[in-house]
């Protein structure tokens, strides 16, 4: 669900996240359109990746920031259904993209994408389609399926020792497919 904002709203929207680190760029004073399901799915991957911290370098972006930064002026960002971020471990250092490009793949965000050569940000979105990319790679950006494969990583690479305590399931339930992972405690 969208949720509108006013721009000097300070909500706490989860543990981890507040309203302010979604706002546009722009320095406007508009109006910050947030998914609510965006925001539980980055608590999710804070957790799961045991993050010290995730940084939102970009949330929303009314339409003119958007362009500004080389977007459309109409994509997910614009919508409220994208970030991008940049997770750090409990040593204060970056999470590598490839990294959280696995996490996230994990937990079903539908639009991932590694923005940077160094490897430490990632776009991540909650659209109504699948889409996988490496932009970094300048063939109209580098479509992939699966991150593990993609990147050549294991289960080990991204969660270590955890690896063996989580299990990714899917249910399918009427006309509806639910998935996730599953945590021995």
């Amino acid at each position: 669900m969208i949720k509108t904002y006013k721009y000097n709203d300070n909500s706490q929207l989860t543990e981890h996240f507040n309203v302010k680190e979604f706002r546009c760029k722009c320095g406007g004073t508009h109006d910050t359109l947030i998914d609510t399901e965006l925001v539980e799915k980055l608590e999710k991957l804070h957790k799961t990746l045991k993050c010290s911290k995730i940084i939102i370098n970009s949330g929303y972006r009314c339409k003119s920031h958007d362009i500004a930064v080389g977007g459309s002026g109409y994509g997910q960002h614009t919508k409220g259904t994208a970030a991008d971020i940049m997770g750090y471990g409990q040593d204060g250092k970056p999470i590598n993209s490839k990294i959280v490009s696995c996490a996230a793949q994990d937990l079903d965000f539908s639009g991932i994408a590694n923005i940077d050569k160094y490897y430490t940000s990632t776009h991540v979105d909650v659209a109504d389609r699948q889409w996988y990319g490496d932009e970094t790679v300048t063939t109209a950006y580098s479509i992939c399926k699966d991150f593990y494969a993609y990147f050549a990583l294991a289960r080990a690479d991204v969660y270590g020792e955890d690896a063996k305590k989580q299990l990714k399931v899917t249910i399918e339930v009427d006309d509806h497919t639910y998935s996730g992972l599953l945590t021995e405690n």
